[in-house]
């Protein structure tokens, strides 16, 4: 399997912050077997491509029957046809341990398939995908009205655990469920009541994928949900989904180590992005903002999960490039754990971030919440190495409480070191005299269209532009473009003047699957009639044309490499061709 450009990405990033640790991505293996199925096929069919079967239970029965005599694993392909299916897509465990074979069965969809969860009820911990094996890939679905979650991996039921590892889910859309939207992974104590905790499962990569009013809909809440959960995981990647109007937190992080955030776009969650007990992150080049709801941009705490744990770690995080507008901003939590439990947040670094407009609601732009106790936190509540620089933060007075745009219980907060930061206002706690600046005109709320709209041709924006000296990262800017030598520029956005690159300084909802495309690819039905164009990384035109029905968009012939596509010059999309 090749090494993606993110897994190059992430190891560079690592690399730069000083991190041995790389993300890596899931190992797919190619499936050794595949059947299709058809919402006009016939269970009593081959199965094959021109003969597809009705529905999933039949497919899967006929991978067990093609496997015939091999022992071990079992690699297969589900192939949906495009159509609407109220079957649960659900994979009992008599069906992935068959004898001493393991079936390990990947769905996805050809065309647009919808799941429709109306007249279905899914099984409490379950999904309307619910899949138990490795090493499979869950691509091109839509999934309405799970009365649990949208797609599900991992099982863990009257002491037997099945932790899925390697799993790739792309182009998925989730919408109106009552529990999680995407979940992975398995909490760390097993449901039969053992005090041993079950090891992390590894390499999980959701992108691509369309996550709205999700997680509770409609509904008294019954637990807290998530857009999109990491549950007890290593290796994690979160990559160009777009997140929003969700009851629960956006992209949510439980016991979770080795992680890479970015290149989403979030509004509108509780908590849009959300580390809990988590190790080694990086969050970068995420567009963050609220239109309706007063919450948390990113929130990272600690909730105790069990007693025989006593040390949990809020520890390497590292935020930067992200643009974040209207929220209640970046927030750091102490948490909710007993007096004998032990809480540390280390090396927290937020850097080169773009932090406008904040709704009314108590806390600031960069707020830290804890108890403290002889002025100093609380004796197991232990921070250190904490950095918070390069960063533009904005807010109007009457936004904040006590007028702070960065807020501490302590003033100097232990171990944060702030510096090269630029402000509408004195920011309250944090501030260096020497190194900040105070900008009275900056913005101090943007909308994401008006962020569009402040996009330059060949201007350079001095909003968004102030020189500090290099502090060793991030080389690169929220547009992937290269910082300026030997100085950089404040902020996530560091724009060039370069005609050529205009077409890189769009952000949009524009969402196409699949990504990465061996050829076709298709957008939302609205878009259909409307021009599309598709350019090269530096703004050259490739081709152009117009979005077919069912949002088909025809991409024969083009090169494989990273492209860029507009539709109705509005919305911007990295696409992948391969």
């Amino acid at each position: 399997m090749k090494l993606s450009f993110c897994a190059l990405f992430t190891s560079f990033l690592f690399s730069a912050f000083g991190q041995n640790a790389t993300v890596q991505d899931p190992l797919i293996i190619a499936p050794q077997y595949r059947v299709y199925i058809s919402d006009t096929g016939d269970d009593t069919a081959m199965g094959d491509s021109l003969n597809p079967l009705l529905t999933f239970g039949a497919a899967l029965d006929k991978l067990i029957a093609l496997s015939g005599t091999i022992s071990g694993n079992v690699y297969g392909e589900v192939v949906v046809y495009a159509g609407s299916y109220s079957e649960v897509f659900r994979q009992p465990l008599n069906k992935y341990q068959v004898g001493s074979k393991l079936m390990n069965v990947g769905l996805r969809g050809k065309g647009l398939v919808i799941l429709d969860g109306t007249a279905q009820t899914v099984n409490p911990g379950g999904g309307m995908v619910y899949l138990l094996g490795s090493n499979i890939l869950v691509r091109n679905l839509v999934i309405n009205y799970s009365t649990d979650n949208g797609v599900r991996f991992g099982y863990n039921f009257n002491g037997t655990v099945i932790n899925s590892h390697d799993i790739w889910i792309d182009s998925v859309e989730v919408s109106q469920t009552l529990g999680h939207g995407i979940l992975v992974g398995i909490g760390a104590l097993n449901a039969n009541g053992s005090s041993s905790l079950i090891p992390r499962a590894e390499r999980f990569k959701i992108s691509n994928c369309h996550v709205h009013d999700a997680v509770n809909y409609n509904t008294p809440q019954s637990q807290w949900g998530s857009a999109l959960k990491f549950w007890n995981a290593s290796h994690c990647i979160a990559h160009s989904n777009l997140v929003h109007d969700n009851s629960g937190e956006g992209i949510d992080f439980d016991y979770c180590d080795t992680i890479l955030v970015d290149r989403n776009h979030l509004h509108d969650n509780y908590a849009n992005i959300y580390l809990d007990k988590v190790e080694y992150a990086v969050i970068s080049n995420n567009l963050i903002y609220n239109t309706s709801k007063k919450v948390s941009a990113i929130l990272m705490g600690i909730e105790a999960f069990t007693v025989y744990i006593t040390d949990h770690y809020i520890k390497d995080v590292y935020v930067f490039n992200n643009i974040i507008l209207n929220t209640t901003g970046i927030n750091i939590w102490q948490g909710i754990y007993s007096a004998i439990q032990n809480g540390y947040f280390s090396n927290i670094q937020i850097h080169y971030n773009t932090i406008i407009g904040k709704q009314q609601a108590n806390g600031a732009q960069i707020s830290y919440s804890y108890e403290t106790f002889l002025g100093q936190p609380v004796p197991n509540v232990i921070f250190s190495d904490h950095a918070i620089s390069g960063n533009i933060i904005t807010a109007h007075p009457d936004s904040l409480n006590n007028n702070r745009l960065m807020s501490s219980p302590l003033d100097p907060h232990p171990g944060l070191l702030a510096a090269y930061n630029k402000f509408n206002m004195n920011p309250g706690f944090g501030y260096n005299g020497v190194t900040d600046l105070i900008e009275p005109n900056l913005p101090v709320e943007l909308s994401a269209v008006q962020l569009n709209e402040l996009r330059p041709n060949s201007v350079l924006n001095p909003e968004f532009i102030f020189s500090v000296p290099v502090l060793g990262y991030p080389t690169y800017d929220y547009f992937g473009i290269v910082r300026n030598s030997p100085q950089t520029n404040a902020g996530a956005a560091e724009l060039v003047e370069d005609l050529g690159l205009a077409e890189q300084h769009s952000i949009g909802e524009l969402l196409l699957f699949p990504n990465p495309a061996n050829d076709d690819v298709y957008t939302s039905v609205e878009l259909e009639g409307k021009m599309y164009r598709l350019l090269a990384v530096n703004g050259s035109l490739i081709r152009s044309g117009v979005v077919g029905v069912n949002g088909f968009i025809e991409l024969n012939g083009a090169e494989p490499g990273l492209y860029l596509m507009r539709v109705d010059g509005h919305t911007v999309c990295r696409l992948v061709i391969r």
